[in-house]
């Protein structure tokens, strides 16, 4: 019962332009309003949101957007009153490292940005994260985003993790009301594209939940064939499905692709299964997560290592930023004589 005297009371706001936006807490019915506004997302939008490409919301995913407990894992959303439309949402979610940090999210409807629903969002949000005992919101920036480093070195602490592609931003809470100078401008660097949110966590996967649908991703590689052999292993085992994934960055790259996933394939029919190719441009561990999302995998496969020079180095971020981004369990496969990473 105590835990219900935390809980947001709804609300009216009216934005300095007039309109008016009722802001409650999310529910798990609002599944169906959660998409429509997806939908309304731009792709660049819907890219800084999650980083990672996202042209739907899998159902696991919108579950666990939806489903939450308001302690740990809040929400609110603002919905235009005249149109019933959703016009932003912001959300934490509490560290399960430290239970005084949580990651912050807020994301506005593009033809409701620069009108202040952000910040109206932020401001109840925090409000209720002070009351749950949280202490400092957390964002993160991509590590190579050089031109966000000077700003965001202004907004708060910092720290990067050894060998991870992502630098996280920890920003003190103002001990009674508000959201500070330091979160104000941590907004705007959102709004801007500086900084990033990581796309909520799926819940994990059961234990004893059986693998049906397995992702493999192969540049073809020594590596990538021992990645894919597993893969094949592991989904005829389970009478499951493959998904065989191929990244390119520039279209001359893109028949080198089609001929990792053709050899792919054919070690997939060996194996009496029909394997379903995927052949994208893009960043190999992004591709890797959004094939994940839409096929509801189960297991996304990876290998430790690429090849060499320069290729070698760009595959060999590709299991860390899946490993934290990815919907599902990741396999990291080994290749025989790899050092430990």
């Amino acid at each position: 019962m105590a835990a219900m005297a935390h809980r947001f009371r709804p609300r009216s706001i009216t934005l300095r332009d007039g309109a008016t936006l009722r802001v409650r807490p999310l529910q798990p019915a609002d599944k169906d309003l959660l998409t429509a506004g997806f939908e309304r997302l731009s792709e660049h939008s819907r890219y800084r949101r999650f980083m990672s490409p996202m042209p739907r919301l899998p159902p696991a995913l919108l579950a666990s957007l939806t489903e939450i407990d308001h302690r740990d894992h809040e929400a609110l959303v603002a919905i235009d009153r005249a149109s019933g439309h959703l016009s932003g949402i912001a959300r934490y979610i509490r560290s399960t490292d430290d239970p005084e940090a949580a990651e912050v999210a807020v994301t506005v409807a593009d033809d409701w940005q620069r009108r202040g629903v952000g910040r109206v969002l932020l401001e109840l949000l925090t409000d209720r994260a002070r009351r749950e005992g949280i202490r400092r919101f957390t964002a993160l920036v991509l590590a190579d985003n050089r031109s966000a480093m000077g700003l965001l070195s202004t907004l708060g602490d910092t720290e990067v993790r050894p060998g991870g592609s992502e630098l996280r931003l920890a920003i003190e809470l103002p001990a009674h009301r508000g959201i500070g100078a330091q979160l104000a401008e941590a907004l705007r660097a959102a709004a801007s594209g500086a900084l990033v949110a990581r796309r909520a966590p799926l819940p994990p996967a059961s234990i004893g939940r059986p693998i049906r649908t397995v992702v493999v991703g192969t540049d073809g590689s020594e590596t990538a064939a021992r990645a894919v052999a597993v893969a094949v292993e592991l989904a005829a085992r389970a009478g499951g499905r493959l998904h065989v994934v191929s990244a390119h960055r520039t279209a001359g790259r893109a028949p080198r692709a089609t001929a990792a996933l053709e050899e792919a394939g054919a070690a997939a029919r060996e194996a009496g299964l029909d394997a379903i190719t995927h052949a994208r441009g893009g960043n190999a561990a992004e591709v890797l997560v959004a094939v994940a999302l839409e096929a509801d995998a189960d297991l996304l496969v990876v290998g430790n290592r690429g090849m060499t020079g320069v290729a070698r180095h760009l595959l060999g971020s590709v299991p860390d930023r899946v490993s934290h981004h990815a919907p599902c369990s990741v396999l990291i496969v080994r290749t025989t004589g790899a050092r430990a990473t």
